[in-house]
């Protein structure tokens, strides 16, 4: 088995539906903070091997595979997969929690 490595991560700010965010959808926000992600850890899109994206709700008609439109804007290649976790408020806590879950096995 490959060692599991998480390099860096980055958040969307929280914001209320209709709010400050509107005119962007959740899949362009949700880029943005992977791409910062991915900027902050010093490395190539190409290198990665999965993503795993938390939401709390899908709120835009482009949120449906969220995690794998994501992964996508921010460069990631077509092969490499991707997780979408909405456990409500308590996605951001749990998703770093359940990666383990998803990828040993």
């Amino acid at each position: 088995m490959s060692d599991i490595v998480v390099l860096e991560g980055a958040r969307t700010p929280f914001a209320e539906i209709s709010g400050s965010f509107r005119q962007i959808t959740a899949t362009d926000l949700g880029a943005i903070a992977a791409k910062e992600a991915i900027r902050k850890s010093d490395i190539q899109p190409g290198e990665i091997d999965q993503v795993v994206f938390g939401n709390v709700q899908q709120s835009s008609k482009d949120a449906h595979l969220l995690a794998r439109h994501i992964g996508l804007k921010a460069g990631t290649p077509i092969k490499v997969p991707a997780l979408t976790v909405n456990r409500l408020c308590g996605t951001g806590e749990s998703d770093p929690h359940c990666r383990p879950l998803y990828f040993n096995r």
